[in-house]
């Protein structure tokens, strides 16, 4: 369990190449990352080219003491913004992070000038559809996430 005293010695930076290998295991061990069973998480290669050049895009990692303990990454699309993996480790959750995650990140991203974001939540992750509700997210169309290989 984790004291809530140590909330403060918490910071969130941009994510570092660094931060690969623990991305990329939080991605494949947590299905509520996931974007199918096949596929998961993104790469390592992908995650490297991504962290090397962000371009718009805001890649957040929560850390204390300097080791990740969560993160939130957002792809930028001109006005419009993706979410695409908000995560809190177990042992850190209900801390206020995964807010303080996306507060920042909807602060840099009004400063690039984005007007909305979107994500995708697993329809059984009922504590993240929770979440979002509080944070003002709603609930748009449903749909299939269709994936194509290339």
């Amino acid at each position: 369990m984790v004291h809530t005293d140590t909330v403060n010695d918490i910071v969130i930076t941009p994510a570092k190449l660094d931060d690969i290998d623990t991305l990329f295991r939080w991605g494949e061990e947590n299905w509520e990352l996931w974007g199918d069973d096949k596929y998961k998480w993104f790469s390592k290669a992908s995650l490297t080219k991504w962290l090397k050049d962000p371009k718009d895009d805001v890649l957040l990692v929560a850390r204390k003491s300097g080791i990740p303990i969560g993160m939130f990454m957002v792809l930028t699309l001109r006005d419009w913004a993706f979410g695409v993996g908000l995560f809190i480790q177990k042992e850190y959750r209900r801390l206020g992070l995964a807010k303080r995650l996306l507060d920042e990140a909807t602060r840099r991203l009004k400063e690039k000038g984005v007007e909305s974001m979107i994500l995708l939540v697993d329809t059984k992750n009922e504590a993240g559809i929770a979440f979002y509700k509080r944070e003002k997210f709603y609930q748009g169309y449903p749909f299939f996430m269709m994936t194509k290989v290339l």
